[in-house]
């Protein structure tokens, strides 16, 4: 069934059971309704016949002839009259249909009830009343016919009446339905022209209720499929820009090598050291770009262990002093006291080479690098400044994007993703990294790691 359908099906369900039992709340009212009328004729026969009785015996007439004139002053056709003496001797009655005698067992109680007479249902009035010096017990009754005929009547309407009733809302709910969910259908039509490389949208949404609500979120679910693929593409682009060089060099290295039938072993062992760096250079790019995948699409797995952070600064500071000797930097570190925190080992260990081999490589010769940790009850911070020439303003803000390099001449050196790869171990930590400050006298990398302990 198509959603219109459904809502009308469930509206048609839900406004047949309300009308049911309304119908029945209504029906049953009228009863009550009815008896009521009833109920308040019987009273006010009741006290006309105490008032005639009353004015009979104030002419000193004895009780049976006041009876009698009261009996035939109030009887009719639908209404039936009985009155008794205290000790239950009938002095009038005007009555056919229904036997008050029956009707008058255990007088002393006062009351109405219902009773079925020949005819049907009558209303009974029971009532002791106390006139001058006399006592009399005056029986009402009326028949009920009026009271049913017209809840038949009711009935008869409204099971003529509902379904017509329902059958014009069902119609009406096709078409409410057919309105509230035409904007949907003319926005599934629109949706199904748009193309991911594309940048319309279902545009701006002209209404502010739920359905412009779903268009906002629908444009926004686009965007970010747009902007994934946009980046999924520049990273295959990059990718492919990344391995095309260290791949051409070992291609051009071999064919130099080949080129020529004999070549002294000096030429070939120079030729397998540029293809051994260049392989090695692949295979860090391959393996970076695995890693970012992988973290990507959350599939990373990450090995929280209890670390002591500050035996992993000291250990990535004594494994790339052989990288800071060769390009002349020293690496300082102020007493760093222990730092204990949940984290994965490994991945924290990337994370502080990383800005050590950046910082590095971005210090001039007979520069400086130092590192430091600073740690309080809820996050540590991981500093690592450098002295070099600081970084442009304009580059600050894509200084973390995949495959970044800013200074061309080491385009041969790294793959342009330490920097990124750092950023998401930090997040997958609960922190951060970010540049804190940049200029000409060095620029300062900061990591901000949640602090988890067992």
């Amino acid at each position: 069934m198509t959603l219109r359908a459904r809502l009308t099906v469930w509206y048609t369900v839900v406004l047949i059971v309300v009308l049911f039992a309304g119908g029945a709340g209504v029906w049953w009212m009228q009863g009550r309704i009815g008896i009521r009328r009833v109920d308040g004729e019987l009273a006010d026969v009741n006290a006309t016949v105490v008032r005639i009785i009353g004015n009979e015996l104030l002419e000193h007439e004895p009780i049976q002839a006041a009876a009698t004139e009261a009996a035939e002053t109030v009887a009719d056709r639908n209404l039936a009259v009985g009155i008794f003496d205290p000790s239950g001797v009938l002095l009038a009655s005007r009555a056919s249909g229904i036997d008050l005698r029956d009707a008058d067992r255990g007088r002393a109680l006062s009351g109405v009830s219902t009773k079925m007479g020949e005819a049907g249902a009558w209303r009974i009035r029971s009532q002791v009343e106390r006139i001058g010096t006399a006592s009399v017990q005056v029986v009402l009754a009326r028949p009920l016919a009026d009271v049913d005929r017209e809840n038949r009547e009711l009935l008869q309407a409204m099971m003529i009446g509902i379904p017509v009733v329902l059958l014009l809302a069902a119609g009406g709910g096709w078409w409410l339905a057919s309105v509230g969910l035409a904007p949907i259908s003319a926005m599934a039509g629109r949706a199904t022209q748009l193309s991911l490389g594309g940048t319309e949208d279902l545009g701006a949404p002209e209404r502010h209720d739920e359905l412009g609500q779903l268009a906002v979120a629908f444009n926004g679910l686009v965007a970010r499929l747009r902007a994934a693929l946009r980046t999924q593409r520049q990273f295959m682009a990059d990718a492919s820009h990344e391995l095309r060089t260290p791949v051409s060099i070992i291609r051009s290295a071999s064919d130099v090598a080949l080129s020529r039938d004999h070549r002294v072993e000096g030429e070939y062992r120079e030729t397998l050291q540029i293809v051994s760096a260049q392989s090695s250079r692949i295979g860090q790019l391959v393996a970076d770009m695995l890693v970012l995948a992988r973290a990507d699409s959350g599939g990373y797995p990450i090995r929280t262990t209890d670390v002591d952070l500050s035996e992993v600064v000291d250990d990535c500071r004594r494994a790339v002093r052989v990288l800071a000797a060769e390009r002349g930097v020293q690496i300082q570190s102020t007493a760093i006291a222990e730092t204990p925190l949940q984290g994965d080992e490994d991945l924290l260990r990337r994370l502080v080479i990383n800005l050590l081999s950046n910082a590095i490589e971005y210090s001039p010769a007979g520069g400086s690098v130092s590192i430091g940790l600073q740690p309080d009850s809820s996050s540590v911070r991981i500093r690592v400044a450098d002295s070099g020439p600081g970084i442009p303003e304009a580059d600050r803000a894509r200084i973390f994007d995949r495959f970044v390099r800013l200074d061309e001449a080491r385009s041969g050196k790294g793959t342009g993703l330490g920097l990124p790869i750092a950023r998401w171990i930090a997040e997958a930590h609960g922190g951060t990294l970010v540049l804190e400050s940049s200029g000409p006298g060095g620029s300062t990398f900061c990591a901000t790691l949640a602090v988890r302990t067992s």
